[in-house]
Formats: structure tokens, sequence, C-alpha cells
């Protein structure tokens, strides 16, 4: 009886973080580059149930994969367990065994901004941040006090040859390689880079910010371009995300019903015990 109060508690477990996951995803929804995670569930070893014992003259058992089982030998009150009639399989749960971010490409918005910038395609920016270079796809950039491209927060944009100064004045124009001009004079070009596996090399930092793992291998960024006076958005779909938050909400109940039925039964059979 415990292995089915086992099996709900960790179906709560699951919910819980996949409620959390989803919950954040729509928090974000309005955030500039932000991509959307999902838990990835792994079932615990699933047990198959045969029927021992028994009266005799059972009607003659059959294995699931219709292979003829023999009937029970002359003497024996009950079949051997290999040749017992199966009942089924029996789930002992699930564990969350990872968040899986999608890189998927976001939705290119237009702002006239000639500091915004989102890419097409795969890769991220690099940024110089105090804790070491940090990677991004949100591309909505200022200039710091000294001129030079930073984020929001005041990390500087890193190029090919260092962080990118343009100044504090002259138009700035960006090319779809990630070249950067000013006045018509080239001054440096964006570092744009791409990793073999993401989810593998990266973890977040915040809902934008990606620091790479020990041993991630930063990689050219083949086929991606820049685009200026844009930004990309996130990747999360509001209908799916809402839809798929109140099934993780009834599922999250389903299994709790089951854990407080299996607590009352448990109670109740410790009182009659008991009384005994």
């Amino acid at each position: 009886m415990l292995r089915g109060l086992y099996t709900a508690a960790s179906g709560m477990l699951a919910q819980a973080v996949r409620l959390e996951l989803e919950t954040n995803n729509l928090a974000n929804v309005s955030t500039t580059g932000y991509k959307a995670d999902q838990a990835e569930l792994v079932s615990f070893p699933t047990l198959l149930l045969r029927r021992v014992g028994g009266e005799g003259g059972d009607p003659e058992p059959l294995h699931p994969l219709g292979v003829e089982v023999r009937t029970r030998p002359e003497g024996l009150d009950r079949l051997p367990f290999r040749e017992a009639p199966v009942v089924g399989p029996l789930g002992t749960g699930v564990y969350v065994e990872g968040v899986y971010t999608s890189f998927q490409q976001g939705p290119l918005r237009e702002t006239g901004n000639p500091l915004d910038l989102a890419l097409e395609g795969p890769g991220f920016f690099a940024l110089e941040t105090p804790a070491g270079v940090r990677y991004t796809r949100a591309g909505s950039f200022v200039l710091d006090s000294e001129g030079y491209l930073a984020d929001l927060r005041g990390n500087r944009v890193l190029g090919v040859d260092g962080p990118i100064q343009v100044g504090l004045e002259g138009a700035v124009a960006v090319g779809q390689d990630g070249t950067v001009f000013v006045d018509g004079a080239l001054v440096g070009q964006l570092l744009i880079v791409d990793f073999a596996d993401p989810n593998g090399e990266l973890r977040k930092e915040g809902a934008t910010l990606l620091a790479p793992l020990e041993g991630a291998e930063p990689l050219a960024a083949d086929g991606t371009r820049v685009a200026q006076g844009m930004l990309e958005g996130s990747t999360v779909q509001v209908v799916e995300s809402l839809v798929r938050l109140i099934e993780l909400q009834r599922a999250y109940e389903s299994s709790q019903r089951v854990v407080r039925s299996y607590d009352e039964t448990l109670d109740q059979t410790v009182n009659e015990l008991g009384r005994i």
C-alpha cells in the first residue's frame, strides 16, 4: 500500500516543479530574448504484476505476447511465478531529471532604435560582466558613460577585438554580419558565438543571461544575421502555457487527493489495529 503513496507523492513533486517553470515562463512572456523552460521527466522502473496462488481449474494462461503457457503441474497448488497469468504493469512514479531550455527562434519586433539588435538564426551576443563572459539573445543595448555599447545592466557588449566603443555622438549602423560603423567608419565587429549543445554547455542566470559551464567551447555562429532596429521576443506561447498550467494544476490536485486517501486509510488501519 505504501508503494502507491510514494508513487502519488513523486507525481506531486514532479508537477510542482513543472508548475513553477510554467509560471516563470508566463511571467517572462514580454521579456526580450527569453527562452522558455520545460522539465524533463523520467519514470522509475515499471513492475510487471502476475497473479499467484488460487484454486485449481484456472483457464489456460497466455503470455502477454500470445505464447501459450503450461498449465499447473499435477500435485502443485499454484503455478510457478514465471507461468502465472500477467495482471499488468505497475508504475512506480516519476522524477525530474533536469530542465530543458528551448532555444528556438523567437519572433522579431521592429523598434526603430538603432541600438536595438536581434539575431536571426542560432547564436548569442557576448557580454563582459564582473563574473566573466556571459551570453544573451536580448539585444536591448544602450551606450554607457564612456560610449561603449552595453546592455541595460551596464555589461559591455564584446566584439571580436574586445568591448565595442562607438562614442557618444554619431550615427551607429550595424551590418547583417555584425560589423559596426559610426558615421560610416568601421569601429568593430560584434562577437556572435554558438554552442554545439546549448543545454549541456550553458546555464541560465536570471531571465536572459547564460553562463558557460566548465568545458563549454564557443563556436562561430554560421549563417546568423544581425537585424538592427529590432528585438527578439520571448518564445513563450501564452495560450499554450495557460492551457498547460491548468492541466498541471489538475494533475497536481489528483496526486494530492491520492496521497490524502492513502493517509486516511493508513490512519484508519492504525486505529483499528490499536483496538485489537
